[in-house]
C-alpha cells in the first residue's frame, strides 16, 4: 500500500470518527433525530418562484475601495477621484409604449428606493425626468464616505511609526476627524487578543454603504414599484432587464409638471399627441398652465359677451313693454280729454242755438 493510500484512509477514519462523535454528542444532548431543530420556514409556490428567479439572476460587479485609474500626470501624482460603477437607465421610444420608456440590467444586488421616498422627492422637489441632482448628492456621498476611509487608514498607518508622536500637530487633525465615530463604536466591538477590532469594523461597515451606492438606481418618473421584470435582446445576447414603460402613475395621480407640459406642446408635440391620443380619456391635463389660463380667460369674456347681450336684450323687451304700456295710458288719458272737449263744445252750441 503506497502512502498516499494510508493518507487517505487515515483521513476517512479522522472524518468517520468526527461524524460518529457527533452524533452521539445530539443523540444524547438533544434527543437526536427526534428533536429537528428549529422549524423551517414554509414558502408559498409564489415566492419559491420569485426567489429562484432572484437566485439565478448576475451580481452586479464593484470595487471597493475604488482602484486608482489616473488618466493625466496631475492625477498620477495627486490622485484621482473614486469613480462609481453604477447601474446605467437606457431610454427608448415606442410606437406604442411611449416617449419615457428605460430599463436596467436586473442584478440580484440591485435596490431601489421606496415608493413613498420616490413620490416624496418628484412630487416636493420637482425631480422627475431629469434625476442630475439625485446623481450630485450620490457622488457627494459617495466620496465623502470614501474619503472618511482613506481618514481613518491613514491613522491607522501612523500607528505603525514608532518615530511618530500622533497627538502633536499635524497629525492630532487627523485623529480629531475621526475620534468622534470611535468613541461611539468602540463599546460595540470586541477585543480579540488584545487587538481592537474597532477599525476593521469601521471600515467594512463603511466600505459597505458606499458600494451599496452603486447598486442603487433611480426610476424617476416612475415609482420603483411600477416596474416589469423581463428579458431583452442587447448586444446579439439575451439579458434580464426590469422595464418601466407606458404612463408613470404619478402623472396621473398627481398634476403633471408644467415644464413637461410646456416642452411637449412648443418642442416636441408628437409627444402631446401621443399622450392625447393614448391617454386622452383620462381626466389627465396634457396642455401647459399658460394656455389654459388663455383658454380660461377667453371662456369668461365669451361670457361677459353672452351676459351683456342677454341683458341688452331683456333692456331693449323691457324699454319695448314700458313705452307700449305709457302709449295705452297716454292715448286712454288724450281719448277722454278729447270726449270732455266735444261735450264742452255740444253744450255751448246748444246754449246759442235755444
Amino acid at each position: 500500500m503506497t502512502l498516499a493510500n494510508r493518507i487517505l484512509d487515515l483521513k476517512y477514519a479522522i472524518v468517520g470518527g468526527l461524524s460518529s462523535l457527533m452524533e452521539f454528542i445530539a443523540s444524547k444532548a438533544f434527543d437526536y433525530p427526534n428533536n429537528l431543530g428549529m422549524p423551517i420556514t414554509s414558502f408559498s409556490d409564489d415566492e419559491r418562484a420569485i426567489w429562484d428567479y432572484v437566485s439565478q439572476l448576475p451580481k452586479h460587479l464593484t470595487i471597493m475601495p475604488p482602484p486608482a485609474a489616473p488618466v493625466n500626470f496631475n492625477q498620477a501624482i495627486f490622485g484621482n477621484f473614486p469613480v462609481m460603477l453604477t447601474i446605467k437607465r437606457t431610454f427608448f421610444e415606442h410606437s406604442k409604449d411611449g416617449f419615457y420608456n428605460f430599463y436596467v440590467p436586473n442584478y440580484n444586488n440591485i435596490f431601489f428606493l421606496p415608493d413613498w421616498v420616490s413620490q416624496l422627492i418628484q412630487v416636493n422637489f420637482d425631480v422627475h425626468i431629469d434625476t442630475t441632482p439625485l446623481e450630485i448628492i450620490r457622488q457627494g456621498l459617495f466620496l465623502g464616505i470614501v474619503s472618511f476611509m482613506f481618514l481613518m487608514e491613514f491613522r491607522m498607518k501612523m500607528y505603525w511609526f514608532l518615530t511618530i508622536n500622533p497627538y502633536t500637530r499635524p497629525w492630532v487633525y487627523f485623529i480629531s476627524l475621526t475620534d468622534w465615530l470611535y468613541d461611539v463604536v468602540s463599546g460595540f466591538t470586541p477585543v480579540f487578543l488584545g487587538l481592537d477590532l474597532t477599525p476593521t469594523v469601521l471600515l467594512g461597515v463603511l466600505g459597505k454603504m458606499a458600494d451599496s451606492l452603486n447598486h442603487l438606481v433611480f426610476t424617476m418618473p416612475f415609482l420603483p414599484s411600477e416596474g416589469e421584470p423581463g428579458k431583452m435582446l442587447i448586444d446579439g445576447e439575451m439579458k434580464d432587464v426590469i422595464l418601466f414603460r407606458y404612463l408613470p402613475y404619478l402623472w396621473y395621480s398627481h398634476p403633471i409638471p408644467d415644464k413637461l407640459r410646456e416642452f411637449w406642446y412648443t418642442e416636441r408635440p408628437e409627444i402631446y399627441e401621443f399622450m392625447k391620443k393614448s391617454y386622452g380619456h383620462l381626466d389627465i391635463e396634457f396642455l401647459p398652465n399658460r394656455i389654459l389660463k388663455e383658454m380660461y380667460e377667453q371662456q369668461q369674456d365669451h361670457k361677459v359677451l353672452v351676459d351683456n347681450i342677454d341683458n341688452l336684450k331683456n333692456l331693449s323687451t323691457n324699454l319695448i313693454c314700458e313705452i307700449s304700456s305709457h302709449s295705452s295710458t297716454y292715448f286712454h288719458v288724450f281719448n277722454d280729454k278729447q270726449i270732455n272737449v266735444n261735450d264742452f263744445f255740444d253744450v255751448i252750441t246748444d246754449k246759442f242755438i235755444t
